[in-house]
């Protein structure tokens, strides 16, 4: 399918006193969630596999927004891949 602008994001939950980093990529044209993955922590390595799991549902290369994480942007250049960096509220 064809995407054009996936918003990419990740957020901490804690369970049983263990910190978990949720992913989540949205087709942002859709304001459909396109494939989230809890990892046991958070870092570039982690978010380069989220990033090619997302990219299974997509058709070439859509533009990514992501806040200013190092290990959001680092993957995404490394990978050749379009985005913006915003601050997110």
């Amino acid at each position: 399918m064809v995407r054009r602008l996936i918003a990419l994001d990740e957020t901490c939950v804690k369970v049983n006193g263990l910190e978990y980093w949720v992913y989540a990529a949205l087709d942002v044209d859709r304001n459909e969630i396109i494939f989230m993955r809890v990892y046991p922590s958070r870092n570039a390595l982690a978010t380069e596999q989220f990033i090619r799991e997302v990219l299974k549902y997509c058709e070439g290369k859509p533009m990514f927004i992501v806040d200013n994480a190092p290990w959001l942007k680092q993957p995404l250049e490394e990978l050749g891949l379009p985005y913006n960096a915003e601050p997110f509220r």
